[in-house]
């Protein structure tokens, strides 16, 4: 995986971007050594398996740099946070949610090879990031969208936070199935 590196980023950027990046290698070092039995094994009927996890975040991760798209170019310019929402901002230290019901456009399809979701990351990962770096203006924070799954609100930096955590977030899942009874050896 390429590392970028964030001192172009805003300065406010720069921690949480620094974060997105320690997280996708903790995700890449827990794939990796997957082999393909490994990779479609589901521990229980109806779950989803890894290879539909790291779609999953691929599909999260193209949202999310959609969502940075439009933030920084304007198009929630005009919108108030509805007093009573939750912010989350760049300080974000945690996962938010628990278990939730992945929105229709990010639900995995069919269980693919390893090799193309594993590509598709990389430039999804990239292109995240060129989004990021078109942000010129002062202040990160400034700059705020509500999440269509959830209705929350995160400012530009709090995007980048949710990302990473989200990614966190299925690491352990990942985890879980690979301590799970059958799992492939």
């Amino acid at each position: 995986m390429s590392t970028f590196p964030t001192d172009d980023l805003h300065p406010m950027l720069q921690p949480a971007w620094g974060f997105a990046e320690q997280v996708r290698a903790k995700l890449l070092e827990t794939i990796r050594p997957v082999t393909a039995a490994q990779w479609a094994f589901r521990p229980e009927a109806g779950a989803w398996c890894i290879a539909e996890l790291v779609e999953h975040l691929l599909f999260a991760e193209i949202g999310s740099s959609k969502m940075v798209r439009k933030l920084i170019r304007g198009d929630y310019r005009a919108r108030e946070v509805p007093v009573g929402a939750t912010l989350y901002t760049g300080d974000l230290d945690r996962y938010p949610y628990g278990r939730l019901e992945a929105p229709h456009d990010l639900t995995p399809g069919p269980v693919r090879d390893r090799a193309a979701p594993e590509r598709e990351l990389e430039v999804a990962h990239a292109r995240f990031r060129a989004e990021l770096s078109r942000f010129l203006e002062d202040d990160p924070e400034a700059l705020r969208s509500p999440d269509p799954a959830t209705g929350d609100w995160f400012t530009l930096g709090g995007w980048v936070k949710l990302q990473a955590w989200h990614e966190a977030h299925h690491i352990t899942q990942i985890h879980r199935i690979v301590a799970a009874p059958g799992f492939p050896r």
